[in-house]
């Protein structure tokens, strides 16, 4: 057999090996790239939380029922606790306020008129043992910041749903990953 022929039966043999290779790396690129459930030392210890509605000492109406209802949603979606209505029947109870609502003109138009906003939700939130009251975390200066527009573009609702989802993840990192 000549050269040529030892390096075509080299590339023969090489061939499967090359298609293992890129199978192999396929499979390590997608096993990688997986939505997986997060886990804190709380999913050992407790598996029920309520979450009564956050009272509101700002001056926006209704934000405290958006907070609500979407921190509900995103632990309800998390799936490491199993959110309950009754707050006698949770192992955990997570409160808060909504402190503060801020919307700051951070631009012009070229008409010199405010052509963006940004939108600051500050809260405060604790999560408490239900069985003994003892608080287990507590923070004070909670925040979601968004940005919308006066004319086209983002609209006030879309800012401010934004900056509610930002200030709910913000709680539920400080509050379950960031664990105390």
């Amino acid at each position: 057999m000549g050269r040529e022929g030892q390096r075509e039966t080299r590339r023969n043999a090489l061939k499967p090996a090359f298609g293992l290779w890129i199978v192999l790396c396929v499979c390590i690129a997608v096993s990688g790239c997986g939505y997986t459930y997060a886990t804190s030392r709380l999913a050992d210890d407790y598996s029920t939380i309520a979450v009564p509605a956050f009272k509101n000492k700002s001056f926006e109406p209704d934000i405290q029922i958006l907070v609500t209802n979407l921190l509900i949603r995103e632990l309800q979606a998390d799936g490491r606790l199993r959110v309950v209505d009754d707050p006698a029947s949770a192992d955990l109870i997570l409160t808060g306020n909504v402190t503060d609502f801020e919307a700051q003109a951070i631009s012009l138009n070229t008409s010199d008129n405010i052509g963006q906003y940004k939108i600051t939700i500050l809260a405060s939130a604790s999560l408490e043992e239900a069985q003994t009251g003892k608080t287990l975390w507590e923070e004070n200066s909670l925040r979601g910041n968004d940005f919308y527009e006066t004319q086209g573009g983002r609209t006030r609702e879309e800012g401010l749903e934004e900056a509610s989802e930002n200030l709910v993840e913000t709680i539920i990192f400080r509050c379950f990953d960031g664990y105390w």
